[in-house]
């Protein structure tokens, strides 16, 4: 046995949130989507500056507040330019900004598809006894734990499940609940070789270290 492999994979969700609100065209909730353009408007000396979100289902635009009244000269050059040109990184920033959505909305909706970035350390060729698997999430997901495994290392929920009674899969929290939770910040697990059978230990060393970005539906 080569001893522990570490693997890292980073989890980067594709689309942003989606805020649920009155749409006063259609006259009921429906889901927005940000149009990724920021509206600006200068009185004076302020500034106020909104995200524009569209419906759904009519194309009404509502107006994500962002800066009311702020003066020009206590906003940072940068933060400027970004608003401007509707920087695409910052408008990003500000749609996962889920606590001022909150304020807005009656609910919000995580899309679950995500891209996966993954990054080992150590040789899995050779007859590992531990793979120590780290799983970093920056940004709140809505993809399951249990879904997220199962779909990257081509495994059935109940396989997963099966490794983990046997001892092959194992958690830090000493719970398999967070199974079943959508990911978010920092997640670790171990895959050990003694508890998984053969195919189980094929499908984690082939599927573990796929260095590709996969997008999750």
């Amino acid at each position: 046995m080569t001893g522990t492999v570490s693997v890292v994979w980073r989890i980067e969700p594709v689309s942003p949130p989606r805020p649920r609100r009155n749409c006063s065209t259609c006259g009921d909730s429906r889901l927005f989507r940000s149009s990724g353009k920021i509206r600006l408007n200068a009185n004076g000396r302020r500034l106020d500056a909104w995200l524009i979100y569209k419906c759904d289902s009519c194309e009404k635009t509502w107006n994500l507040s962002l800066v009311e009244r702020v003066a020009v000269t206590s906003i940072a050059e940068r933060d400027l330019r970004a608003m401007h040109g509707s920087d695409p990184a910052w408008v990003r920033e500000r749609e996962f900004d889920l606590a001022t959505l909150g304020r807005y909305c009656d609910r919000i909706d995580i899309p679950p598809d995500l891209t996966v970035t993954k990054i080992v350390e150590g040789d899995l060729a050779g007859a590992w006894s531990v793979i120590e698997l780290a799983i970093n999430v920056q940004r709140r997901t809505g993809q399951r734990l249990d879904r997220l495994l199962a779909r990257e290392l081509k495994l059935t929920r109940s396989e997963l499940q099966s490794m983990q009674r046997a001892g092959g899969l194992q958690f830090d929290s000493g719970s398999g609940r967070i199974m079943r939770k959508p990911i978010r910040g920092s997640v670790t697990l171990r895959f050990v070789s003694s508890g998984l059978t053969e195919s189980q230990r094929a499908a984690v060393s082939d599927n573990v270290s796929d260095r590709r970005q996969d997008l999750l539906p």
